[in-house]
């Protein structure tokens, strides 16, 4: 790790920051060194992703790294411009910013880099990324296959309605550079999304508000600003913590879901650029260069490219109503076009993913015990509704919304003044519009809709909304603290990252302070082993259905008892049966007759109708822990034992 991890650095400046910078000198940006170096990071990186993914159609999946190497040999003329330009800031603010961005990026990394690591021979996650690291790691090994993309958790039907781009990149670096899958999630690109996270909010924060104050505070409320929920947890129970007691998970926690923070990234990422498309609206490569940024998003994450297209068309309709140009317009339309090349193919039945729910949030808020388990308020409601008492009804419909946005908003809220000068001024500033357009967006539509399959899920909408609320409130108190003496601005300055980082300290106290949530021993460890290097890739594994009531008393369970999740798939490099349903089921599939198929099998006590279950789905190989082993002895079926430890047993079929 020690060495490899600035290996890792060094290759994603060649892929990554060394053909963005050359792309954004020909698109004649005009910005500093150090904007171009981090901004073309994401540029390059979204490029990579673009080339990795026509690699993998085309069954090419190293295409994107000889045309790095081109693009690095073209743009070694702007890297040495670039870093003879290079100025280092004075002393105190330099140290400023490195602590700044070392305390961001440490504590963002305590969040995912722990999990995927070896303790004692055991391979332990914390929290969720037992589930959703194994999902995206599944998703890395499948894509190294080659295209079509098959569901790997769902053997034998096309992947779709699933925004995979992030996990590209990695596969690439894991194929072909041999980087470890689970250094690159929990750890490498972590690293690097963090980075460009404080990174692109400083200079974001720095450009709209004009100063180098405006930009510190823009990353600290990136980095740092948590909900309100900290307030509630201490008043029940004396704890600091509930950073999503409000519902919406807050920004430090982006970084354990890879499509979440890459979508921040690339959504910061166009503003800046959009801010110098609006000054300088002539380039077809700045044009195309914009479009791209855009246009991917909706692949990163569906939520992002949502809000960001919608919001981006009425801006470009209200510049045509205003001045007769159709500049934006055009951005629009090519972003869209590029959306629906990327996005459709890889897309069925998604039309109805949300279901019509309004104010589900704020109700489930205010009475699920988990959160504020305030039940008589809704009792009081029903009653006041049932009396036609519709003032009291707005009262407590009133109070819960506005718990729920200041709840959520955190120390946040400060953004809401510059907000207010923003909608004065919608009608003559087109970034002003477009901001107030996401804002507006990100945070109604969770409050309407629901989504399909995990109905909590739509709530990531609100997560934009969070984020550019954070960039706000950083530029306004930012110009807030300049009116005061240095030894003031450093008080106040105390003062609110005190109250803004509880619910951050509270999440890293609540992933640590108990063991790992789950973990791979060493014995299942070799078994998924030997099922990667003796089978072959298209083989499908069948594994025992998820037993929820399943209770083995200990407080590290083996994974297949803590949740349903793919971790067969990600480290064996197979395609199981079923496994995973939560994940199948939110992108659309139509699972229950092979959950039915499975737990049959499991069950199943004839030999020849054991026999005949494995046939008719073209199943490869049984793979089971010892204490879920099938109901039959299966010495009796057609199957073949190829390996058995302790812990595993794996029959083959025959």
């Amino acid at each position: 790790m020690l060495f490899v991890f600035p290996l890792f650095v060094l290759v994603s400046f060649f892929c990554f920051t060394l053909p963005g910078v050359f792309l954004l000198k020909k698109a004649s940006f005009k910005i500093s060194p150090w904007e171009s170096l981090f901004f073309g990071t994401v540029a390059g990186l979204i490029f990579f992703t673009l080339l990795s993914y026509l690699g993998i159609v085309l069954k090419l999946n190293f295409l994107a790294v000889p045309f790095a190497i081109l693009l690095d040999i073209l743009g070694l003329k702007e890297l040495r411009d670039i870093f003879s330009h290079l100025t280092l800031p004075s002393t105190n603010r330099k140290l400023l910013l490195s602590l700044l961005f070392a305390l961001g990026i440490i504590g963002q990394l305590l969040v995912i880099a722990p999990s995927g690591r070896f303790v004692n021979g055991d391979l332990v996650f914390w929290s969720a990324h037992g589930h959703d690291g194994m999902w995206h790691i599944s998703l890395m090994e499948e894509m190294k296959k080659g295209f079509p993309l098959q569901n790997p958790v769902f053997a034998g039907e096309r992947l779709v309605n699933y925004h995979f781009f992030s996990d590209i990149a990695p596969t690439i670096f894991s194929q072909y550079f041999r980087f470890s899958n689970l250094d690159l999630y929990f750890r490498f690109f972590p690293f690097i999304y963090s980075l460009l996270l404080g990174s692109l909010a400083y200079f974001l924060g720095k450009k709209i508000g004009g100063s180098f104050s405006t930009g510190v505070w823009a990353t600290i409320f990136t980095y740092f600003a948590g909900s309100f929920g900290f307030i509630v947890t201490w008043i029940q129970s004396r704890t600091i913590g509930g950073e999503s007691i409000f519902w919406a998970t807050q920004i430090q926690s982006s970084i354990g879901n890879p499509p979440q923070i890459a979508a921040f990234i690339i959504v910061l990422t166009f503003l800046f650029f959009f801010i110098h498309f609006l000054e300088n609206q002539k380039g077809t490569l700045k044009l195309l260069v914009l479009a791209m940024i855009a246009g991917s998003l909706i692949v990163f994450k569906v939520y992002g490219g949502i809000v960001l297209l919608g919001s981006l068309g009425i801006v470009g309709g209200w510049q045509l109503l205003k001045e007769r140009r159709v500049h934006i317009l055009i951005l629009t339309t090519l972003s869209g076009l590029l959306s629906a090349i990327l996005y459709l193919p890889n897309s069925t039945g998604s039309v109805g993913f949300l279901i019509w729910e309004p104010w589900w949030y704020i109700r489930t808020m205010v009475v699920i015990p988990g959160r504020l388990n305030l039940l008589d308020w809704e009792l009081r409601r029903q009653t006041y509704l049932a009396e036609h008492n519709l003032k009291r009804v707005a009262q407590l419909e009133g109070t819960s919304f506005f718990i729920f946005l200041f709840g959520n908003l955190g120390l946040r809220f400060i953004g809401l003044v510059d907000v207010a000068k923003y909608v004065t001024s919608i009608f003559k500033n087109y970034l002003h519009l477009l901001l107030i357009l996401i804002l507006l967006s990100s945070f109604i539509l969770p409050m309407l809709f629901l989504q399909k399959g995990v109905a909590s899920n739509s709530i990531q909408f609100m997560q934009y909304f969070l984020l550019l609320m954070g960039i706000i409130a950083g530029i306004a108190w930012g110009k807030f603290t300049l009116k005061f003496k240095s030894s003031i601005q450093i008080a106040l300055g105390f003062l609110i990252i005190l109250l803004a980082v509880p619910t951050q300290v509270g999440l890293i106290y609540g992933f640590y302070s108990r063991p790992p949530y789950a973990k791979i021993d060493s014995p299942e460890q070799s078994a998924l082993t030997f099922l990667r290097k003796n089978t072959s890739e298209n083989s499908v594994v069948v594994t025992p259905p998820y037993n929820k009531y399943l209770d083995l008393h200990t407080s590290t369970p083996p994974i297949w008892a803590w949740f349903d999740t793919a971790y067969v798939s990600a480290l064996s490099s197979r395609r199981t049966f079923l496994s995973d349903t939560e994940q199948v089921d939110i992108m659309g599939y139509k699972f229950n007759d092979r959950l039915d198929i499975e737990k049959q099998l499991f069950e199943e006590t004839d030999p020849i109708n054991f026999d005949k279950i494995l046939r008719d789905n073209k199943i490869s190989y049984l793979y089971f822990p010892i204490q879920l082993q099938p109901a039959i002895d299966l010495t009796k079926t057609d199957l073949q034992e190829v390996y058995s430890n302790p812990s595993i047993q794996i029959w083959k079929t025959n």
